[in-house]
C-alpha cells in the first residue's frame, strides 16, 4: 500500500510539472510566428499551447463563464477594458518589461488602459474590405467606400456575392462611418440609424463570417469582404500560389475604418507570473515583432521592428495606413449601450435578414 501511495504522488508530481512547463496563450489564430514561439520555448524551457478564439466578444464570455487555465491573453481595446472592469487582469510591473521602449508613443497610454497599467501592445489588425478585382472592374463598382456593402443600389449588382464578419461591434461600427458617425458612438439615435442601414443590406449578403470568409474569395464565390489584414495577406498569397485567374485586392475605406488594436495581459489565475512576464517581453523584442509582421501581415506598433521590414510588406495601406487619423480603436460601451447593441445584433439575426437564410 506504502509503495502505492509512492506512486500516485510520484505521478501527481509529474502531472504537476508538465502542467507547469505549459504556457497557455489565449489568441486569435495565425497571430504569431513559428519561429517566436520555438526561440520562446527552447530559452525558457516550457511548451507555448494556442488556444484560439474568433472574436474578442467570444473570449470576454468565455472568461467571465468562468473559464481559466490561461497564462496570457491578447485582447483588443475595449476588452482589455472589460476584463478590467471585471477583475480578471493583473495589473503589469513595467519594470520587467524592457523591450516596452521599442513601441511607438502614439500606441502607448490609449483611453481604454491610461498608463498602460494593464496591457502592452502587441499588434493591430486594420479592418477593410477585400475584393475580387475582377469582377469589381466588371461591374463598375469603387471599392474605397463602405457603400459597397451597405448602399442596396450597389449590392444589387453583389447580390448574394457578400459577406461581413460575424460581429456587432465590427458590422455597426462601419455602419456608422457610412454614415458620416462616429464609429463609436452611444447615441441612441445613431445606433438606430446604423440597424436600418445593416437591415437594408443584409437581405444582399450571403453570410455573416469572421472565420472562413477568405476561402470564399479564393473559390471566387465571394466578391466582397469585410477582412483582416492578417487573413488577406496570407490569401493574396494562397492566390498566386494557385495561379488562378482573377486577383484578390484590398483597400481602406474613404470615411475611415476600425482597427483592433490588440494588447497582451496577464489573467489574475496565472500561477507564474515569471514566465508570463518573460513572454510579454519577449513579444516586444524588435525580432518577434518583425516575424510577425513579415509571416502573417499583422501591423506591428514595434519601431525597431519597422526599420527592418520589406517595403512591399511596410508600403501597403491596409497594413499600415498612412493616415492613422482615419483609423479608430474600438472604445468600451457602457453596461446599458452594451445590453442594447447585444439586444439589437441579436434581432438583426433572428430576424433572418442576411440572404443566406432566405
Amino acid at each position: 500500500m506504502k509503495k502505492i501511495f509512492i506512486a500516485v504522488i510520484l505521478l501527481l508530481t509529474v502531472i504537476s510539472a508538465i502542467a507547469d512547463s505549459n504556457f497557455n496563450l489565449f489568441i486569435g489564430s495565425n497571430y504569431i510566428a513559428d519561429s517566436t514561439v520555438k526561440r520562446f520555448q527552447q530559452q525558457n524551457n516550457c511548451t507555448v499551447v494556442q488556444n484560439f478564439f474568433n472574436d474578442n466578444e467570444e473570449m470576454l464570455a468565455k472568461i467571465a463563464a468562468g473559464a481559466e487555465g490561461y497564462s496570457a491573453i491578447v485582447a483588443t481595446s475595449y476588452a482589455v477594458q472589460q476584463l478590467a472592469l471585471m477583475g480578471k487582469i493583473k495589473p503589469l510591473d513595467k519594470t520587467k518589461l524592457p523591450n516596452l521602449k521599442n513601441i511607438d508613443p502614439q500606441f502607448l497610454n490609449q483611453a481604454y488602459d491610461l498608463g498602460n497599467k494593464y496591457s502592452v501592445p502587441y499588434a493591430y489588425t486594420p479592418v477593410f474590405l477585400a475584393y475580387n478585382q475582377e469582377k469589381l472592374k466588371q461591374l463598375g463598382i469603387n471599392p474605397d467606400s463602405w457603400a459597397v456593402i451597405f448602399d442596396p443600389q450597389i449590392l444589387k449588382k453583389l447580390d448574394g456575392r457578400v459577406t461581413v464578419f460575424d460581429s456587432s461591434r465590427n458590422v455597426i461600427s462601419a455602419a456608422l462611418l457610412y454614415l458620416g458617425k462616429d464609429p463609436n458612438s452611444t447615441n441612441r439615435q445613431d445606433l438606430k440609424a446604423a440597424r436600418a442601414v445593416i437591415e437594408r443590406a443584409a437581405p444582399y449578403w450571403a453570410k455573416y463570417d469572421s472565420d472562413s470568409y477568405y476561402r470564399g474569395l479564393l473559390r471566387g464565390d465571394v466578391w466582397v469582404s469585410m477582412a483582416y489584414s492578417i487573413d488577406i495577406f496570407k490569401t493574396i498569397q494562397d492566390a498566386k500560389t494557385a495561379n488562378l485567374k482573377y486577383h484578390i485586392a484590398a483597400s481602406l475605406q474613404k470615411e475611415g475604418n476600425m482597427m483592433e488594436l490588440d494588447n497582451l495581459v496577464i489573467p489574475v489565475f496565472n500561477k507564474n507570473d515569471q514566465l508570463a512576464y518573460k513572454f510579454l517581453n519577449a513579444t516586444l523584442d524588435a525580432q518577434s515583432a518583425y516575424e510577425l509582421s513579415s509571416v502573417t501581415g499583422s501591423s506591428v506598433p514595434n519601431v525597431p521592428a519597422m526599420a527592418k521590414l520589406s517595403p512591399e510588406v511596410k508600403n501597403t495601406q491596409w497594413i499600415y495606413p498612412k493616415d492613422m487619423k482615419k483609423m479608430y480603436v474600438f472604445k468600451a460601451y457602457d453596461p446599458k449601450t452594451r445590453i442594447m447593441i447585444n439586444e439589437m445584433w441579436t434581432g438583426i439575426k433572428m430576424n433572418g435578414s442576411c440572404g443566406c437564410e432566405k
